[in-house]
């Protein structure tokens, strides 16, 4: 079980409000099972609220990433979002042809973190890793056509 604060307690500890907005950005990630875009969780949250707007998942998404619930990464120069989940690292693999990402999970970077803390004096606070290449269908469909 997780000592890790819910939303409403940590809004309220750092002096903000859980507003009706907040919660649909929440629950909008919380039931997501992939990465969403600012973009995609407006999408999904306008089909009950069609006025909606992108500024407010921004700023909502900016108190919740502050906060340290939500984690933003770039890919192809676009941030998607996810729940901050506290001791699961996860990385991601995306395919330069067919655009697919796909996530491992592991303590593979520990190693390089450590390095990195110890030999160059540097705190990290958070890691993202994206690793970019050439997935294994696109390979297969490539020896195809060969």
């Amino acid at each position: 079980m997780s000592n890790r604060p819910t939303a409403t307690e940590a809004l309220h500890t750092s002096g903000y409000r859980l507003t009706m907005q907040r919660q649909l950005v929440w629950d909008t990630l919380r039931q997501s099972k992939k990465h969403l875009s600012a973009e995609d969780i407006l999408g999904q949250i306008r089909r009950q609220y069609p006025r909606f707007n992108l500024a407010t998942v921004y700023r909502s998404l900016e108190v919740l990433e502050e906060l340290g619930l939500v984690k933003e990464t770039r890919i192809r120069d676009r941030a998607y979002y996810e729940l901050a989940e506290e001791g699961i690292d996860h990385y991601h693999l995306v395919c330069d042809q067919c655009g697919s990402t796909l996530h491992i999970e592991g303590d593979h970077m520990v190693p390089v973190l450590h390095h990195i803390s110890d030999e160059h004096e540097f705190m990290v606070s958070n890691a993202d890793l994206v690793v970019h290449g050439r997935c294994a269908r696109c390979q297969a469909k490539a020896a195809r056509t060969r």
